[in-house]
């Protein structure tokens, strides 16, 4: 009997729809010699995803506050790498969300931000 399916479960039901393209002003990673260097990236309410893209390695976390990162329990995206991080709208949906970030060294460096 023939296969008549075309598409996988998955497949159909992928319902992901494309937001908005928000190019922010490129940020700073700060020096990892101070947590005070930590840049807080206030978030639009409509955004989902984040396309991040850093010089630096950097620590970085989701916060309903302006939180300084913290390098033994953050995490941490490597340099010269596009990544897309979906924003965590469970620390509240009607509140504005920072994405906290701040270089794992002494090396500061551009980090370039898209809201999706």
């Amino acid at each position: 009997m023939a296969d008549l399916h075309t598409h996988s479960v998955q497949e159909a039901l992928n319902a992901t729809v494309g937001g908005g393209w928000s190019v922010a002003t490129a940020g700073t990673a700060g020096s990892s010699a101070d947590v005070a260097n930590t840049t807080h990236k206030s978030l639009a309410l409509s955004t989902a995803t984040i396309g991040v893209y850093s010089a630096v390695e950097i620590y970085f976390n989701f916060t309903t506050s302006e939180t300084n990162v913290n390098a033994s329990n953050d995490l941490i995206l490597p340099k010269n790498t596009l990544t897309f991080l979906t924003v965590p709208k469970g620390l509240g949906a009607a509140t504005t969300i920072y994405f906290n970030y701040n270089s794992t060294s002494t090396t500061t460096g551009a980090v370039r931000i898209v809201e999706v």
